[in-house]
């Protein structure tokens, strides 16, 4: 097959796995004896059985008496039993040379070895002593306070199977036994290359046009988690000759047994990854190295898969989209499985969560489709309301279970309970594969279907957690952001709540207030007819919890002289002015309430328009960068923002920042938790020192 007729020929995911692993064809790395002080993060590759009994003798569990139990039968408060106190005192570590009697005790210390004759212990609490008679106060029965031998672990009892992954409880376990070393599988040795002049490593200037590698940290820490050595081979510019040295690097200096690379490797100029992967010999004679590129998955659809012989060792090579949320995708559906093959770890349980979908959801069909989204808890009341100010040991339980399925990544079910009313709500988050955050925020994705291009509102889905432990936010903000409302997440976060924000505007937060999508929409919207903010726009069902003030204001450059008194007028609007070819704005999102305020100013100016009014920022920091970069010139953000970046800022309006609250989610705990620290003097003072009016 020539090379041109591989080039991007879309296959379904289940036919791209099983090319990939006829190619590569993955098996258990050899294993190898490891110390016990370096096993934990391995995989055993033994079974590990008991050479002793543990404990290896019977051993007392408490600080008491060793006795005959029927010397104790009828033993009370006001009539304890008489036995004769022998004068030993049974230690740890010391094997007892005395026979107990009837009608003897002896003083035996937590873990002594129990004396031949004795068969239970008497605490040291349910006795007293009197010259060399030791009164029982307490009856005991046969075998009371010991443990036998063997009762633990007996010997020749598999304590540990193949393909456990060592933690500290193995690890405490192979101790337990005296095992000082154990069998392991050697660690996969994965070599993480990043590709493209458009990247810098971390710490390193950006020139115009760059962007920060994360993809060789995320994915390098990716392969540790699964128990692999990964190999950080840094960066490879966009040279046929640099790329294909870095790969025969990989292959035969660092005898990789896996190579992941990330970039180029789609139709666009170039992308050299999937060429210089071409070029190399493939995993048998006849065969060429890569067997698949492009599968019908989004986002991931330029994934590129390959196998190389280097010797008698096929090695398998998979070069990753660049984009981060497409190449984590894409590792965790197709790298992560055969990774833990190598590994030695046996195939993964996935579990997903049930829940009900916010709102409906359109797929281009003929691509499995992966949607990340945000859960928000049923609102379910639980426990009363919490004091003020908020205790920092505070738990929020939540109604989440966790369901386990028996199928792999990802194609998943998950058992559903019949009352969806207890489900937790799926809200999709649209940020596109190029988002660096959106998988770290997310609480977990669902898979689409393939044939299937329409989900519908309140349907049930499986959400597949994308980490272990993953489980709704306690508190869900959807709704205008603001510097201000930091302080109160980190507040609730310190007290040991996981607080999710969602900036969408005040436009969007009120929606998703209305359809109870969330616990509180922060919104900050002018109504003209009245002068007052926020309280003609509360949607049935919600109430306003007042929240502070602040100050907006048009922002820029304090060195740049075009901008001073463009603002004119009572009530103040932008001049003529601001429409210079030369002079640049940075827009806010439509649906925030700055966005209105900023079509307020341009209103007299209509229908002309400045440069940059299609130029959206989400969030005030955003304005701010964008400015102080300057990528723009001008736009309208709050002080508070302005401040630390040295811009110029020129009041606009003082505007009222309210917290909008579904009527049903309000006695949440975590709803009640927020209201008591907005409402904590320590809180306002901070707002006040941050330049907010509070």
């Amino acid at each position: 097959m020539s090379e041109q007729r591989q080039f991007l020929q879309v296959v379904d995911g289940d036919e791209a796995h099983a090319r990939w692993w006829a190619a590569a064809r993955p098996a258990p790395l050899a294993c190898e004896t490891v110390a016990l002080a370096e096993l934990r993060g391995r995989v055993l590759a033994e079974a590990v059985a008991a050479p002793r009994d543990v404990p290896g003798f019977d051993r007392s569990n408490v600080d008491g008496y060793a006795v005959q139990a029927s010397d104790t039968y009828g033993a009370s408060e006001a009539a304890p039993r008489r036995l004769l106190l022998r004068p030993e005192l049974l230690a740890c570590g010391v094997a007892p040379g005395l026979t107990l009697a009837a009608g003897e005790a002896v003083a035996i210390a937590t873990g002594g070895v129990v004396p031949r004759g004795a068969d239970a212990i008497v605490m040291v609490e349910d006795c007293d002593v009197a010259d060399d008679v030791l009164l029982v106060r307490r009856p005991v029965h046969p075998g009371g306070m010991i443990s036998f031998v063997g009762s633990d672990i007996t010997r020749g009892e598999v304590v540990l199977r193949p393909g456990i992954l060592l933690g500290a409880r193995e690890t405490g376990v192979l101790a337990a036994i005296g095992r000082a070393e154990a069998c392991v599988h050697r660690r996969p040795r994965v070599g993480v290359l990043s590709t493209g002049d458009e990247i810098a490593a971390p710490g390193q200037p950006l020139a115009p046009g760059q962007v920060h590698d994360c993809n060789q940290t995320l994915l390098a820490d990716a392969c540790a988690e699964l128990g692999a050595l990964p190999l950080r081979l840094g960066i490879a510019r966009d040279r046929d000759d640099e790329l294909r040295a870095a790969l025969h690097a990989a292959l035969h200096t660092h005898a990789c047994d896996l190579i992941l690379l990330s970039g180029g490797t789609s139709k666009g100029a170039g992308d050299l990854s999937f060429a210089a992967v071409a070029a190399l010999p493939g995993p048998a004679p006849g065969l060429p190295a890569i067997c698949v590129h492009g599968v019908a998955l989004k986002p991931g659809k330029p994934l590129c898969l390959a196998a190389t012989a280097v010797g008698p060792r096929r090695v398998p090579i998979a070069v990753l989209p660049g984009f981060p949320t497409s190449a984590l995708f894409t590792f965790h559906e197709f790298v992560a499985p055969l990774l833990r093959c190598l590994a030695g770890l046996p195939p993964e349980r996935a579990e997903a969560l049930p829940a009900r979908l916010a709102h409906d959801l359109n797929s281009e069909r003929g691509r499995r489709e992966y949607v990340l989204v945000q859960l928000l808890a049923p609102a379910d009341p639980g426990p009363p309301p919490l004091p003020s100010p908020v205790p920092t040991d505070m738990s929020i339980p939540t109604l989440l279970t966790h369901v386990p399925t028996d199928m792999s990544f990802p194609q998943l079910r998950a058992h559903v309970p019949t009352d969806s009313s207890i489900l937790p709500v799926a809200l999709p988050i649209g940020k596109g594969s190029g988002s660096v955050t959106a998988f770290c925020r997310a609480d977990g994705f669902i898979a689409v279907p393939r044939q299937q291009e329409r989900l519908d509102a309140g349907e049930r889905v499986a959400v597949i957690r994308s980490a272990p432990g993953g489980h709704a936010p306690d508190l869900l903000i959807v709704g205008s952001h603001c510097t201000g409302l930091e302080l109160l997440a980190d507040r609730l976060h310190a007290a040991g709540l996981r607080v999710q924000l969602i900036a969408q505007g005040s436009q969007g937060g009120l929606a998703a207030a209305a359809r109870g999508h969330c616990d509180l929409a922060p919104t900050h919207l002018l109504d003209p007819a009245t002068g007052r903010y926020n309280h003609a726009f509360v949607p049935g069902g919600c109430s306003l919890v007042p929240g502070y003030g602040r100050m907006q204001g048009l922002v820029h450059r304090p060195d740049d002289p075009r901008l001073r008194g463009v603002l004119v007028g009572d009530p103040l609007a932008l001049s003529p002015a601001i429409l210079a070819a030369d002079l640049q704005m940075v827009n806010r999102n439509r649906g925030s309430g700055t966005r209105v305020v900023i079509d307020e100013l341009l209103a007299p100016l209509r229908p002309l328009r400045p440069s940059g009014y299609t130029h959206e920022a989400r969030s005030h920091a955003g304005v701010v960068a964008c400015v102080a970069q300057g990528r723009a010139d001008w736009g309208v953000a709050i002080a508070s923002a302005a401040a630390p970046a040295g811009l110029a800022f020129t009041p606009i309006r003082e505007e009222q920042y309210d917290f909008v609250v579904p009527d049903s989610r309000r006695d949440r705990p975590a709803v009640q938790a927020f209201l008591a620290t907005l409402a904590d003097p320590q809180l306002r003072s901070e707002l006040r020192s941050a330049g907010f009016l509070a």
